[in-house]
């Protein structure tokens, strides 16, 4: 897969597939969502690692999965994953969108993209990682079981993303971590991230001087 994709180009195959929004529950993440951080603001530049691939979520869509970076403005790190098949996502476009700390198998699957987005085969397993989001997203968090094959979403496009998102998802059964959700107060998808360990420190001692300073008043 060529990651040289022109911008124009990747904006048409995010948006392609993303119009529909048969499925769509602003609340997937209510209970996830642990404390208000604030607001941020930042663009998606490209999408990489990644593929174009095919899912089914409603309808058949044809769609770039994979990481997005970014270019934050006030972000706490400069890559994200899609957590959001409801809304469309352009290029270069910046979006608003309110920083919680979240705790749930998003932030498992996302503490292992360190270790497993290595060696060969980056693009695929771009894929798988995205992949095995939305499966937890628009399956998982209204109660259906963690497969593929079926549900509100499903994919069968590429079997060895399938093999390595089912690998994803088998492993963190169970399993949950800190991660950022960003949810988008103007339109753009909803986004995960993983705290950098300094940030994530900086908002702990943060939120415990606040909540001392309470108790003391």
């Amino acid at each position: 897969m060529n990651r040289n994709i022109t911008l124009r180009a990747l904006t048409a195959v995010i948006a392609t597939g993303l119009l529909y929004s048969a499925f769509a529950n602003p609340t997937l993440f209510n209970t996830d969502r642990r404390l208000f951080l604030g607001t941020v603001t930042l663009k998606v530049t490209q999408v990489s690692p990644g593929i174009t691939t095919q899912v089914v979520y409603g309808s058949t869509m044809n769609l770039w999965a994979g990481q997005y970076v970014l270019n934050p403005t006030t972000a706490p790190y400069n890559w994200a994953f899609c957590v959001d098949l409801d809304r469309v996502m352009h290029l270069n476009q910046t979006y608003t969108y309110e920083l919680w700390l979240a705790y749930g198998q998003v932030g498992a699957l996302l503490k292992r993209r360190d270790s497993f987005l290595v060696g060969a085969d980056l693009n695929r397993k771009g894929a798988a990682l995205q992949i095995a989001l939305w499966e937890v997203a628009h399956d998982s968090t209204r109660g259906n079981p963690r497969n593929l094959s079926n549900g509100a979403f499903r994919y069968a496009a590429d079997t060895q993303v399938v093999n390595y998102a089912n690998t994803l998802l088998s492993q963190t059964v169970g399993q949950a971590d800190y991660y950022y959700f960003l949810r988008s107060t103007n339109g753009g998808q909803n986004l995960a991230m993983v705290p950098e360990p300094t940030s994530l420190l900086a908002m702990v001692v943060g939120v415990g001087g606040i909540v001392m300073r309470r108790r003391l008043r």
